[in-house]
């Protein structure tokens, strides 16, 4: 007969064990850390995530990322293979496609925070451009001559083809709010962002022609929407930039929550 003290270590063992698997690992650094890493002795990088893909019943979750680097030299960007992600940090940037998730500016500041393509460290910074104003009287974001390619970039991953000053004002005080200020930025009105947004469907139209991987998509939508605590990291990013799941770091004005939990529509 088993003593009473190791019956319980084994229950208690079995009961670890059960609830340890109830919740998806984080296995080390995600694949941005990984690029980051590759790209640290880099000038200047953008890292925005281009596409994704999963199949729930194999466990597989896939990302592909677009990334600039040296921002005077490379003008075109280039999109990564397809690279295996944790379950958790893909849940965790679901509604994040065509957002920028990292970036280095060239004065060497490092931002980790999911946001419109060049908010972080170009928009607003006199080195790369500056605020000129059209012919009804809007602000707007002109980048010099050198970095044009940034001007490219914005028209195809942004819903307009210029950003106006009022947005990145919007921007700016989200950023400023000790209440979004970690969290992922989707814009607001006109100016959307992300998954589902104007600016998304733009960004990679043939992401929303896989009607098959929509369905699969939208099926793991509502089950992180439904037990978000199981989809969420305890511990916070680097730069202050917390782990937070789709559904909690929406705010108002937000368009990456698709109609219907369904992607696509």
């Amino acid at each position: 007969m088993k003593s009473p003290i190791l019956y319980g270590l084994a229950v208690c063992a079995l009961l670890f064990t059960a609830c340890g698997s109830s919740k998806p690992k984080y296995d080390g650094p995600s694949p941005v850390d990984l690029l980051m890493r590759d790209l640290s002795k880099e000038k200047s990088y953008s890292i925005i995530l281009h596409d994704m893909q999963m199949d729930e019943s194999k466990g597989l979750y896939q990302h592909k990322y677009k990334v600039f680097k040296d921002i005077e030299k490379d003008s075109v960007g280039k999109v990564t293979e397809w690279t295996k992600t944790s379950e958790i940090f893909f849940a965790e940037n679901l509604d994040n496609m065509g957002l920028e998730l990292a970036s280095k500016s060239e004065d060497g500041k490092v931002s980790k925070l999911p946001s419109p393509p060049g908010f972080n460290n170009r928009v607003n910074n006199p080195k790369y451009g500056e605020w000129r104003s059209d012919s009804h009287g809007q602000s707007f974001w002109h980048f010099y001559g050198q970095y044009a390619f940034m001007s490219s970039m914005m028209h195809a991953m942004h819903p307009t083809p210029v950003i106006y000053q009022h947005t990145y004002h919007h921007y700016s005080d989200y950023r400023n709010n000790p209440t979004t200020r970690n969290a992922p930025y989707y814009g607001t009105g006109a100016s959307r962002y992300g998954t589902n947004s104007p600016a998304g469907q733009k960004a990679n139209p043939s992401f929303f022609d896989r009607k098959q991987q929509q369905q699969q998509m939208s099926s793991f939508k509502q089950k992180v929407a439904s037990n978000p605590a199981r989809y969420s990291r305890a511990s916070s990013n680097d730069n202050g930039s917390s782990a937070r799941t789709p559904r909690s770091s929406s705010r108002a004005g937000s368009s990456s929550r698709s109609r219907g939990g369904s992607f696509g529509k």
